[in-house]
């Protein structure tokens, strides 16, 4: 048993992630591939659950996590995945049809707040220019206190999550007070799409507030899919390009290199897994120790092949235009918390 499993009467804890989307999606699903390896695992976390009835919440009541005052880490062994229309639920559907097991995961649709409320730790994965819309709702906001909010949104900082979150009510006629209210702890990360396939490359930050055991649960949540790396808020969105959107570049440069091996007579799929597995090849010299220049040494010999295809390069100034590219890409992140709704 694990030890977080271990307290008396300790109740699976739930992962609401909020606007599953493709990220949100990735991240669901390598936390669902990771589950099926587990040892640990245990049966009464494969029961979906019932938000409505799970917690025995009615409207404006809400589950109180445990996780600030813990000393040790409890681990989401059950998801709720939210989205805003019929065809993502569908979606979402028929891609969990494809884990054997019966899935610990239930799919709401429109109903923000009560899985929020059923929530001990909150995955916020909506689009950065919907943060207003997804968060500053009255019902969110209060079912929010106290409790964990892991934001994967780019360009959105914890500043800007926070000021949400204590925004007055304008619909009320008289301000509330809010001397009493337990603050949200608030953890930035990005992580890529290669969260699919547990691969994801993951960088997070944290506001002061956040605990030991929160970000302990932080690591282990995107840990379970990947790497993790802790950055400094400065750096943040730098880090988004570099592992966030670099993915995207890569398949640019393979796609040019099928584009290649086709006009020389090779078919695409075979050249795609060729190009594939010789750059996963490259990578994984570089993660031993190598540099990258040092890769580059030991193919390109005198007289060789390599170093014409590498002078073609440099003439055509291609790694002045991938190094700006991520720059602008930088930029770019930079802005997107600025178009809230």
């Amino acid at each position: 048993m694990a030890p977080n499993d271990a307290r008396n009467g300790a109740q699976p804890k739930t992962l609401t992630i909020l606007g599953c989307g493709t990220l949100g999606s990735a991240i669901l699903f390598g936390l669902l591939s990771s589950r099926a390896h587990d040892a640990l695992e245990k049966p009464l976390s494969d029961r979906p659950i019932d938000v409505k009835k799970e917690h025995g919440l009615l409207d404006g009541e809400t589950h109180q996590s445990s996780l600030e005052d813990d000393e040790e880490m409890q681990k989401p062994t059950r998801f709720i995945a939210c989205v805003r229309t019929p065809e993502s639920a569908d979606r979402l559907r028929r891609e969990l049809a494809m884990f054997k097991r019966p899935s610990p995961v239930n799919i709401v649709q429109g109903e923000n707040a009560r899985a929020v409320q059923a929530a001990d730790t909150v995955l916020l994965g909506c689009q950065p220019q919907d943060l207003v819309t997804c968060l500053g709702e009255p019902a969110v906001k209060k079912a929010l206190q106290g409790k964990l909010l892991i934001s994967i949104l780019a360009g959105v900082t914890i500043p800007q999550i926070d000021g949400v979150l204590n925004q007055p009510d304008r619909s009320r006629s008289t301000p509330t007070p809010n001397g009493n209210l337990r603050p949200t702890s608030i953890i930035r990360a990005m992580p890529n799409t290669a969260s699919f396939v547990r691969s994801s490359t993951t960088v997070i930050t944290s506001c002061p507030n956040a605990t030991p055991s929160a970000i302990q649960l932080v690591e282990w949540l995107f840990d379970s899919i990947g790497t993790v790396t802790q950055v400094t808020p400065i750096q943040f969105d730098i880090c988004t390009a570099l592992c966030g959107s670099t993915p995207a570049f890569f398949a640019l440069f393979i796609e040019s290199l099928l584009d290649g091996a086709v006009a020389l007579g090779l078919k695409r799929s075979e050249a795609q897994i060729m190009a594939a597995e010789t750059m996963k090849g490259a990578a994984m010299l570089m993660l031993a120790g190598e540099s990258p220049d040092a890769v580059k040494e030991k193919v390109a010999t005198p007289g060789g092949s390599t170093i014409q295809g590498l002078l073609e390069l440099e003439r055509k100034a291609v790694r002045g235009t991938i190094a700006d590219a991520l720059i602008r890409c930088t930029a770019a992140a930079s802005v997107l918390g600025s178009r809230q709704a």
